[in-house]
């Protein structure tokens, strides 16, 4: 029952967030708006796709929403702990490509043990390339944001590699390469009849109400929290930042292949080369915009998903391009932007006050411990 009650409150405590989320929502799509206007398309066309994908096509805002879920709740929770793991999508490949090795080796396996195994594995090798990147951190310093992004082509020219050479499927050409299909027993089941929406949406949500209680309910969370934000105090109270480093990287890391996993086992059912249309980064989008809270991010996902799918929809109904849905992206991550910049100066100009007085605290007991002496 306590467990419970925390949830509750944490999602409650996540209504100020889907509030701003909502205002700034509506801003881009006002923005946008008048850019339509302007350029001479129709105003109402982004309305109209995302109002057919909401409607008559809700299978597809559901097939894209959960990917996106888990690749935000990804970047969120090494965001909260100050650690900016732009690696997603790498890890995302791993991930898919660990699950499917084992999909197409293990077929021996009855149906639970089979899918946890794929899925367990998915997310180790999503874990373990993203520790690559905390360890580089913390052992020398290395910057998170370039080693990711580094590690991203590495991991995506592998996957290239394998699905190209030793696990090549019959038929695969050299522009549709990909392996052979995954035996049943390894497949998430679909939630909705003629539509890639699968149980991996139930996961996410079911993720993002767990990392809820983790973040914000619990002495880790509590950890992530004050590393994020003030590293220098969070050693002074006694908190491993280095420890929080590898633990954020990690459980991201692990989250990031989890999403890999659920689009093999879940929508494509075998292995596409180059299959993540930039899910990763699309997933930052959604993070920031939920300011890396779990429920914000679900809300979040939910509209982006709405917003991919109704981009394929609006081009098919109207003559506005699929652009249109990257400049309203574009839009939000500058205002998110913004507010994360005034945020970050009014943390450094707190951490400066809380140094001051630390200083002259320490200046006061060694004055008094000086007179007790005389």
């Amino acid at each position: 029952m306590k467990i419970l009650k925390g949830i509750g409150d944490t999602v409650v405590g996540a209504l100020p967030t889907l509030l701003r989320q909502v205002l700034l929502i509506v801003l881009a799509m006002l923005v946008a708006t008048v850019i339509l206007i302007i350029t001479g398309y129709e105003a109402l066309a982004v309305y109209r796709g995302l109002a057919r994908g909401i409607t008559t096509d809700i299978g597809g805002t559901l097939r894209w929403a959960t990917p996106l879920i888990l690749a935000g709740l990804a970047v969120a929770v090494a965001f909260r702990a100050g650690v900016w793991n732009i690696g997603v999508d790498g890890q995302l490949y791993l991930g898919a490509v660990a699950a499917t090795a084992v999909g197409l080796t293990l077929t021996f396996l009855p149906h639970p043990v089979s899918l946890l195994t794929a899925v367990l594995a998915g997310m180790a090798a999503g874990a373990l390339w993203a520790l690559l990147a905390a360890f580089l951190r913390v052992q020398w310093g290395a910057n998170e944001v370039v080693t990711t992004i580094l590690l991203n082509f590495v991991a995506i020219s592998f996957t290239d590699f394998l699905v190209l050479g030793p696990m090549r499927g019959t038929g695969a050409t050299g522009t549709t390469y990909s392996t052979d299909n995954l035996l049943e027993h390894f497949w998430l089941g679909r939630i909705m009849k003629a539509s890639q929406a699968n149980v991996g949406l139930y996961i996410a949500i079911g993720l993002a109400i767990l990392l809820s209680y983790l973040l914000f309910r619990t002495t880790i969370g509590y950890e992530f929290k004050i590393a994020g934000t003030n590293p220098w105090f969070a050693r002074y109270g006694g908190i491993s930042v280095r420890k929080v480093i590898l633990l954020s990287m990690g459980i991201s890391g692990a989250i990031a292949g989890l999403t890999g996993v659920i689009e093999i086992l879940g929508v494509h059912r075998r292995f596409p080369g180059r299959f993540s249309v930039g899910l990763g980064f699309d997933g930052i989008v959604v993070a920031l915009l939920a300011r890396n809270h779990p429920i914000g991010v679900v809300v979040a996902g939910l509209f982006f998903g709405a917003l991919r799918n109704g981009a394929m929809n609006m081009e098919r109904i109207t003559d506005v391009p699929r652009a249109m849905v990257e400049i309203i992206q574009a839009i939000i991550v500058l205002a998110v932007s913004a507010q994360f910049a005034f945020d970050i100066r009014r943390q450094r100009k707190s951490a400066e006050e809380e140094a001051e007085y630390v200083a002259e605290v320490e200046d006061e007991m060694e004055t008094a411990q000086k007179e007790g002496e005389v």
